[in-house]
């Protein structure tokens, strides 16, 4: 009685010994670049003890160009005076004229074309940490630890809108700007509520001076223009204290002139701007004054249907009232993007909205655009839907 009732305890100890080792398995692997989640598309897969990413992702992370070679399935990543070169399958990479084995060569995954982190890190001059209990890669380059905040100097020569600006480098060079993470009303081509304002503020706030601009990890858009993070005066790092105190952006949202828009890959921020939006709505300020705030959850608007592959997301109005879903969250749960929904977005009864992404997305009637970039992830990415004071209303797998 006594060997079977160890023989039973011995199981049910080896038992709980590998729950912990099958449960972290099955956890997400996070990469991070200078202390900043990348934000992919395609998730991280682990291949012999190496984590491979998207390719473009982390060439880009790292301020390297990547050009790929459909005909020999070639990728060339170039930055300051490195070159690699690495073929899809090919054990052996090259560094600029040097052979280098790969411990597991480029390949393709679901589509997508994944390399070895580790190998294009240090290749590129930066440390590669693996920290196993959270699963997450950690990636530093050499500039992180000089500067905390990297920006180049700017004089604003004209306002375009709220949002939008023309600037002179230090170089001579005018370039147009457009602010990251902040959309406020039009007041151009056509002038929505509040347009004229947001620019006045802007013009009052930046029309002459000389100010610092932060990239992302994109660095222009489909228009050309330089997408940027507008500091007022240099900041020493880049916490939430000297966001508030210093950067343009973040004035914008919490005074009310602008809602957020998030466009990966370019996100720093995002999570602080969703907050700042939230202070300005329950204040009642800029586009926000004279709004009712929510005291209940609204019922009836679901997510109806997410289609993973045409990147589109069904939201339904179920009720017999048009519903107002103006500063209302979309989020890719996987991948924690986030698009919320414009200022006047109203869901009649019975009636439905299609939030649209990826490269051929466009909107029109009944239908929002929320970025060109690809968004879901067509394995599994749970679409959830959040009220304008952040409170879960629809959630579907």
């Amino acid at each position: 009685m006594c060997k079977m009732r160890f023989g039973a305890f011995v199981m049910i100890l080896s038992i709980l010994l590998l729950f912990p080792a099958v449960t972290m398995a099955n956890q997400p692997i996070n990469v991070t670049v200078n202390h900043r989640a990348l934000v992919m598309d395609t998730q991280p897969v682990i291949r012999d003890g190496r984590t491979l990413v998207p390719l473009r992702v982390i060439f880009e992370a790292l301020g390297a160009s990547v050009e790929w070679d459909a005909g020999t399935r070639t990728i060339t990543g170039k930055r300051d005076n490195r070159t690699i070169i690495l073929q899809i399958d090919n054990p052996t990479a090259r560094v600029n004229d040097r052979a280098v084995p790969l411990d597991v060569p480029p390949t393709v995954i679901g589509g997508r074309t994944m390399v070895p982190t580790r190998f294009i890190a240090e290749s590129l001059g930066a440390r590669v940490v693996w920290d196993g209990p959270t699963r997450t890669v950690s990636v530093v380059t050499d500039e992180a630890a000089v500067i905390a905040v990297k920006t180049i100097s700017a004089q604003v020569i004209r306002i375009t809108d709220g949002d939008t600006i023309r600037v002179r480098l230090e170089s001579g060079k005018e370039e147009a700007v457009r602010l990251i993470g902040v959309d406020t009303p039009e007041s151009t081509r056509e002038v929505e509520p509040f347009g004229k304002e947001a620019a006045a503020f802007t013009q009052r706030k930046l029309d002459g001076k000389t100010v610092l601009l932060e990239m992302d990890v994109s660095e222009r858009d489909r228009f050309g223009r330089l997408l940027a993070y507008v500091w007022l005066t240099q900041p020493t790092n880049d916490n939430e204290v000297e966001v508030r105190a210093k950067m343009f952006n973040a004035e914008l949202m919490l005074q009310g002139y602008a809602q957020v828009m998030t466009i990966p890959p370019n996100v720093k921020y995002a999570d602080m701007f969703l907050k700042f939006e939230r202070e300005a709505r329950s204040a009642g300020k800029g586009l926000w004054a004279g709004a009712n705030p929510i005291i209940e959850p609204v019922s009836g608007i679901v997510i109806a249907s997410v289609d993973l592959r045409a990147e589109s997301v069904t939201i339904e109005n179920r009720s017999t009232n048009g519903i107002d879903v103006s500063g209302w969250v979309l989020i890719s749960e996987i991948g924690d993007q986030r698009f919320t929904l414009p200022v006047g977005t109203v869901i009649p009864a019975g009636a439905s909205i299609l939030v649209v992404s990826g490269p051929d997305a466009t909107a029109g009637a009944g239908r929002l655009l929320w970025t060109r970039s690809h968004i879901w992830n067509n394995e599994r990415d749970p679409a959830v839907l959040l009220d304008a004071v952040g409170r879960e209303l629809s959630r579907r797998d």
